[in-house]
């Protein structure tokens, strides 16, 4: 089994001397894992890193095994947010949040874009948390737990929408996590803290 995809890295663990296990978000094909030599080598962690956009060349003896892939990186990636360490937590929680919920080889196309709308809007602190509001949104939508952002619940009142009560985590919480039997990414509590600590929140 052979593809190449453009995708976005998710996480990344040593494995062995000198690789690493990557999950990424492909375009078409939804989250996959990966073996990549020489992943955890010092010229390839800024690659690797969450959020990263790459070209994921994967290949497998056999489909249902865990393959190899080679990886390029496309763009900057995260390193262009090393000035802003509040949007580099805000695309770290996005990725922890996209690794552990959404299933394995199991296509999300619109996640992916998703995915690659909330990396665009990072530069911009004034529009990116609204971004992944509806991000987290997008995805629960996804899931198949989606709810409708146009008017109140309890209204109708369909001007100056500004809060959703309860919040986006509440529902990633109770319709994701709990039936995944695990908390909410830690990533995504720190950029809460960090939120709150800016006034974004």
């Amino acid at each position: 089994m052979e593809f190449d995809e453009p995708a976005f890295v998710l996480t990344a663990r040593a494995h062995g001397e000198a690789g690493a296990i990557v999950e990424v978000l492909t375009a078409s094909r939804g989250k996959w894992a990966a073996h990549v030599a020489g992943g955890a080598s010092r010229r390839m962690k800024p690659f690797l890193q969450p959020g990263a956009r790459v070209d994921f060349a994967y290949r497998a003896r056999v489909a249902d095994q865990l393959g190899s892939a080679r990886i390029e990186p496309v763009g900057e990636g995260p390193s262009a947010l090393f000035d802003d360490a509040t949007a580099l937590a805000g695309l770290a929680a996005a990725a922890a949040v996209v690794a552990a919920a959404l299933p394995e080889r199991e296509p999300h196309p619109g996640v992916f874009l998703a995915f690659e709308a909330l990396t665009g809007a990072l530069v911009d602190e004034a529009i990116w948390p609204a971004v992944l509001v509806r991000f987290e949104a997008g995805l629960l939508a996804d899931l198949g737990f989606g709810f409708d952002l146009s008017a109140c619940a309890v209204t109708g009142v369909t001007d100056d929408l500004v809060w959703v009560s309860p919040r986006t985590g509440h529902f990633l919480q109770t319709c994701v996590f709990n039936t995944l039997d695990r908390p909410l990414p830690p990533a995504r509590d720190r950029l809460l803290e960090r939120l709150r600590d800016h006034g974004l929140l």
